[in-house]
């Protein structure tokens, strides 16, 4: 097993096993920890993709093999940016040469789009409550807009039951005073002539209070009309709500858990340093790899690889001068050839002339 999980790591961080035989032990745990750090942003793009996935895809096995696409992408990506990475003679050059901030820079994205997953699942529960409030926003701003106009409804209501109260009361205190008038009571209000039996003013009263009563009756009908149309008018209001309220979409989408956490930022400062920490501190995890391979000093490793790329670079142009000096020797034969074969035709001619 531990032969088995050495060679994996060597493999992660794309290092060759035969020069790693002649090095000392030391190289062996240095490359070995080179691929372990290969594999840490690989297994945190495993979690952080599953969950985005996660958000709007419900089968398991969908967002689980995204996770897994993920994590060999970014596994794939960090090995090749370690394994390429050449040493040179001194970290300075290292750190400053266009490949090392090439190298950085890619990893640095990388490590953004790993780390802005894994910051939503770290507020996870703090979205969900930011979400539900924005949807219960929704819900009570179309309530509150039906229910003021309910109310302007209802307080017609209350006006035409007011008014008819108005009137009740009018025809109650002229009962009075027809019955006083008949009585032959004296009123302080003057209001009775004080003759018993039907007075001067007993005709008068009786014709005011009839046009009461069919005031009343009147007003009770145009009044029981207006109920029903308001009634019938607060009906539609509440079906146009309820319509409104089913087509309200409340997503829980990747989207919107972005948005979500936008307005935590924006509301609480805590929010928002904690999200730029995380994400500066999985960005840092990303770019460790080829930010330690850059910064840790040339090795036995590194002086043998040279020497091999050397000697094969040596032997390979070896090789082309070897091919280059035989084709012009075939070629300076060939010309001979040629020559000799046009001085024996000019022998043949002048003979045969």
């Amino acid at each position: 097993m531990k032969s088995i999980l050495y060679r994996f790591l060597i493999f992660c961080a794309g290092s060759d096993e035969d020069i790693l035989q002649k090095c000392p032990r030391s190289e062996h745990i240095k490359h070995a920890g080179f691929g372990a750090l290969v594999l840490v942003p690989a297994t945190l793009g495993l979690f952080s993709m599953t969950y985005a996935i996660s958000t709007f895809v419900e089968n398991p096995f969908l967002y689980i093999l995204a996770g897994l696409t993920w994590a060999c992408i970014v596994f794939i990506f960090d090995r090749f940016i370690i394994s390429t990475f050449r040493k040179k003679d001194s970290i300075l050059i290292d750190i400053r040469s266009l490949t090392f901030i090439s190298r950085v820079v890619f990893s640095a994205f990388v490590g953004v789009a790993v780390a802005h997953p894994l910051v939503l699942l770290y507020f996870h529960e703090s979205i969900g409550v930011n979400m539900d409030e924005v949807a219960h926003a929704k819900v009570d701003s179309i309530e509150n807009v039906f229910q003021l106009q309910k109310n302007t409804y209802q307080l017609e209501t209350d006006t035409i039951d007011r008014n008819l109260k108005g009137i009740s009361d009018t025809i109650h205190v002229q009962e009075g005073i027809l019955h006083d008038e008949i009585k032959g009571v004296v009123r302080g209000d003057d209001r009775t002539s004080g003759k018993a039996g039907e007075g001067p003013t007993f005709k008068y009263d009786t014709a005011y209070l009839k046009r009461l009563y069919y005031d009343l009756a009147q007003t009770k009908i145009s009044n029981e009309r207006k109920k029903a149309e308001n009634n019938i008018a607060i009906a539609k209001l509440d079906s146009v709500r309820n319509s409104k309220i089913k087509q309200l979409t409340f997503s829980h989408d990747y989207l919107e858990r972005e948005k979500a956490l936008s307005r935590l930022s924006d509301s609480n400062s805590i929010v928002k340093v904690t999200t730029w920490f995380l994400i500066l501190f999985f960005i840092l995890v990303d770019i460790l790899p080829v930010t330690w391979k850059g910064l840790t000093g040339k090795g036995p490793y590194d002086e043998y690889l040279n020497e091999i790329e050397f000697r094969i670079k040596n032997e390979v142009q070896e090789k082309m001068i070897d091919s280059e000096t035989r084709l012009e020797i075939h070629k300076r034969n060939k010309e001979k050839e040629l020559m000799d074969h046009r001085e024996n035709i000019r022998d043949e001619e002048y003979a045969n002339s």
